[in-house]
């Protein structure tokens, strides 16, 4: 569990710094909440959770105005992601983008909700159409690649420490 954590430590990291280069429009994917829905593919809704707790709390503590919003939404939205894709098959690259850009369109949902409440936004659809859709699409692309490494570090872990004989 603290690979995942230092993991996510770097991703968030090198998604202040190198990812502005890839920004197009303003728009750039978000590889921590990319990370965090696939760990919940993979791992199950607690997993998935937790690290979109861990996303939001070092997002807030970094970046943000109220401390725990952002640690709140990620949590949601992983466990949300986790528990209703609990029994599909996530083995085709197409079911991981797919589900990846539903759990972004959760994700942007759950913060325009809260924003609405906390009055921060006064128009949703201001934001819905030119940010969310495109930074959905982002990291639609990216998931395939993100699943993999899961797996592949899954795979390692199973692999070196719960050899059982």
């Amino acid at each position: 569990m603290m690979a995942y954590v230092f993991i996510m430590v770097i991703l968030l990291v090198f998604q202040s710094t190198v990812m502005e280069l890839f920004k197009i429009g303003g728009i750039k994917p978000d590889l921590p909440l990319v990370f965090a829905l696939c760990c919940s593919l993979v791992k199950g809704e607690n997993m998935g959770a937790f690290m979109g707790f861990v996303n939001g709390i070092l997002e807030d503590i970094v970046y943000g105005r109220f401390l725990g919003f952002n640690a709140l939404i990620k949590f949601l939205t992983g466990y949300i992601q986790g528990y209703f894709t609990r029994d599909i098959f996530k083995g085709p690259a197409i079911i991981t983008m797919s589900l990846t850009f539903l759990g972004t369109l959760v994700y942007n949902i759950i913060f325009i909700f809260l924003s609405l409440i906390f009055k921060e936004i006064t128009n949703p659809w201001y934001f819905f159409t030119p940010i969310v859709l495109p930074s959905a699409l982002f990291n639609m692309i990216i998931s395939p690649f993100v699943y993999y490494a899961i797996v592949k570090i899954e795979r390692f872990f199973d692999y070196y420490f719960n050899v059982k004989y």
